[in-house]
């Protein structure tokens, strides 16, 4: 199986930066999450959310999960918040066993698209 994780910046408002999550994050594929995250939270200046839009994420396992969780607590050690938008069923799922849903913020996918920054 050829599988492939793509996170590409998204436009977002002012005071955000926005991850578009597409494919699948496991171990052979977590480096190019981790990077992407290390990269949103360490650019000045810090914006005071990254939001991580799952809406297209198509399987995360216990890596990309770990990723996530590094991340938020790297965002928190710094004063950002860090979200989950748009949650895969499977993602959510996840969130759910392990109890991760109770410490990510996320935005549910039935909420407005984000207005694009000029």
């Amino acid at each position: 199986m050829d599988a492939e994780l793509r996170v590409t910046p998204r436009p977002a408002p002012a005071g955000e930066r926005r991850l578009a999550v597409a494919g699948q994050a496991d171990m052979d594929t977590v480096h190019v999450l981790e990077e992407a995250l290390g990269k949103a939270l360490g650019v000045p200046p810090l914006p005071a959310a990254v939001v991580v839009d799952c809406s297209a994420l198509a399987f995360c396992a216990s890596a990309g999960l770990n990723a996530l969780l590094r991340a938020r607590l790297a965002a928190t050690a710094v004063g950002v918040a860090l979200r989950l938008a748009a949650p895969s069923p499977q993602l959510v799922r996840l969130l759910r066993l392990t109890e991760a849903d109770t410490v990510f913020d996320i935005d549910p996918a039935d909420e407005p698209p984000l207005r694009e920054s000029l």
